[in-house]
């Protein structure tokens, strides 16, 4: 799993979003986000035209993934 869809799941998680309704807002399928955003098992990356779909939904700019992933390469 890519740590952008790590720090989405963590995020959409942390906020409570339903995946219910982001999968009806978004045309992103339920299994397809469950299986990215907490399918531990799956290992599902997100694609691209899906992370960006959730970041409208969530009204996020995507580039705060982004972000959090070059801090954590700086603690590494």
């Amino acid at each position: 799993m890519s740590c952008v869809t790590k720090n989405v799941a963590e995020f959409v998680k942390e906020k409570g979003f339903n995946l219910s309704k982001m999968a009806r807002d978004t045309g992103v399928s339920y299994s397809a986000l469950y299986a990215s955003l907490y399918g531990t098992e799956r290992n599902r990356s997100l694609r691209d035209d899906e992370f960006l779909a959730i970041c409208r939904f969530m009204h996020v700019n995507p580039m705060d993934f982004a972000n959090g992933i070059k801090e954590a390469e700086k603690d590494n």
